[in-house]
């Protein structure tokens, strides 16, 4: 934390199709980086979820100005999409995440794989450092674990989780807000899209393989966002004897975004043969090929992993 005192403006950016824990943690770093008397600015690539964030508002895309310092969080570089090249123009980068996958190639590199969410990362540098756990850090850290552990119901819900979410209510956090706004707040329109999408729910091998695919024309009929939809995998995980749970979303034509989740399975190299990654029951990969054929091949190698060979 310290090299971040020695330079005074930054770029903060996420992976792409940001999630409660990129959100979170780029708040909350704007916040400390305020608190240091810094300069820095938050640059996203795809719509930013409506979140009861403080500075939620100051996301937007990224400038045609150079940026000489750049921090990344919660994804290596390469996934932060059309942002990649000034990342790669930068002097300095810094990286705070939690993914296997992330080979850590900035300048500065701080990769704990053991850490439930990015934003537990940092609330433990930020604890160490001293700084002031004002509304601008409690709550978007609050909201990013909350996010990366499903609400506490995930197998990465530890005493740590537990105990870092009880001190960030104490510095002004609040549960019950941020739990609607993830998970209990969701436009008539997307509710009725996802009553249509759970009747296209398939599945194999007595219900250990299940998934979900969902086409560009789908959503279009529904005037749906595909970002929109990523919780959607939560539900076709709740179908009784799932070990392996899929979800494809064709976000525009020949191009699929492909969510994993396991029960207890190493579905992360299921997403590393497709180009992906994540965590070891956690992860996801995007390809540019036709829905029909990426489902085929996705499948294809998930049924051979439930049946023990590599996929």
């Amino acid at each position: 934390m310290k090299a971040l005192q020695r330079y005074d403006d930054y770029l903060i950016c996420s992976h792409t199709n940001p999630d409660a824990d990129s959100i979170g943690a780029m708040l909350a770093m704007y916040g400390y980086l305020k608190q240091l008397g810094k300069h820095a600015e938050m640059a996203v690539t795809d719509p930013v979820p409506d979140l009861p964030l403080p500075n939620i508002g100051q996301m937007g895309p990224v400038s045609a100005r150079k940026y000489d310092h750049v921090i990344v969080l919660d994804c290596e570089p390469k996934r932060t999409g059309a942002i990649h090249p000034i990342i790669e123009k930068a002097i300095v980068t810094f990286n705070v995440d939690h993914h296997k996958d992330n080979p850590g190639t900035c300048t500065y590199n701080y990769i704990d794989t053991e850490q439930a969410a990015t934003c537990m990362i940092l609330y433990r540098l930020f604890k160490n450092a001293g700084a002031d756990f004002n509304l601008e850090l409690a709550q978007p850290l609050y909201a990013g674990i909350v996010g990366d552990t499903g609400g506490f119901r995930h197998a990465n819900t530890t005493t740590e989780v537990f105990l870092a979410a009880a001190d960030l209510t104490a510095q002004g956090a609040v549960p019950h807000l941020t739990a609607e706004a993830i998970f209990a707040t969701k436009p008539l329109q997307l509710i009725r899209f996802l009553g249509y999408a759970l009747t296209r729910i398939e599945t194999r091998h007595d219900n250990r393989l299940v998934w979900l695919a969902l086409s560009d024309q789908d959503f279009k009929r529904f005037n749906v966002d595909p970002s929109h939809c990523d919780q959607f995998i939560d539900y076709v995980r709740m179908v009784a004897g799932s070990e392996i749970v899929i979800l494809f979303r064709e976000i525009a034509p020949d191009v699929v975004r492909i969510g994993f989740r396991s029960r207890g399975l190493n579905i992360h190299q299921l997403a590393i043969k497709f180009g992906g990654g994540g965590h070891l029951m956690a992860a996801g990969a995007q390809v540019d090929s036709p829905l029909a054929d990426t489902v085929e091949q996705v499948v294809a190698a998930a049924s051979k992993l439930l049946e023990g060979d590599q996929p």
